[in-house]
């Protein structure tokens, strides 16, 4: 079952009606999910994150543990509300999207609004296809071993650039009328 949080007078959890999902992620709760954003696989000196939200997240899991397994050490994250994540104080949200290697968002539906979240995000930029989801999602790559050679794309893109990788999180200049990290 998935939920949905608001805050302040209009604010409760609501359970919403949606599909269940094909296994429970392991360490996902609700108080986690209730901060808007959270790593589900842990790593430490990482080379790559790769955040997602929703079923995208088993994609990013199994593309995770396939790299994880040729050695490029990768973690992800679940983002299943950008508008409370962003509420969260500035330092747990840069412990969830940390500086020091690339974010990769792997998103069906659209990549829109990704980039402040990401350095590089892979889904639809345009209308999708009708058809089986798994089907669907084959066609455009949104496979856990399509997702893991786009993250080494990424990985080898950012260690050419070379320097510093910087979360995406800080920023010179802020949105206007949004609040500030």
């Amino acid at each position: 079952m998935g939920y949905s949080a608001r805050r302040g007078p209009t604010h409760a959890l609501d359970p919403l009606a949606l599909p269940p999902e094909p296994a429970e992620l392991e360490g996902s709760t609700i108080e986690r999910a209730l901060k808007g954003g959270y790593v589900v696989h842990e790593v430490e000196g990482e080379d790559l994150t790769i955040v997602s939200t929703g079923s995208e997240v088993s994609i990013a899991l199994e593309a995770a543990q396939k790299l994880n397994g040729e050695g490029i050490k990768t973690r992800v994250v679940s983002l299943p509300c950008w508008s409370i994540f962003d509420l969260q104080p500035a330092e747990y949200k840069l412990s969830v999207l940390r500086s020091g290697a690339p974010i990769l968002a792997v998103e069906a539906l659209s990549t829109v609004g990704w980039q402040k979240y990401s350095h590089e995000a892979y889904g639809l930029t345009g209308w999708g296809a009708s058809g089986p989801y798994k089907k669907v999602y084959e066609k455009f790559g949104l496979t856990g071993p399509n997702i893991a050679e786009v993250g080494k794309k990424v990985v080898d893109f950012y260690k050419k650039k070379g320097g510093e990788v910087i979360s995406p999180l800080v920023r010179a200049i802020e949105s206007i009328g949004g609040d500030h990290l």
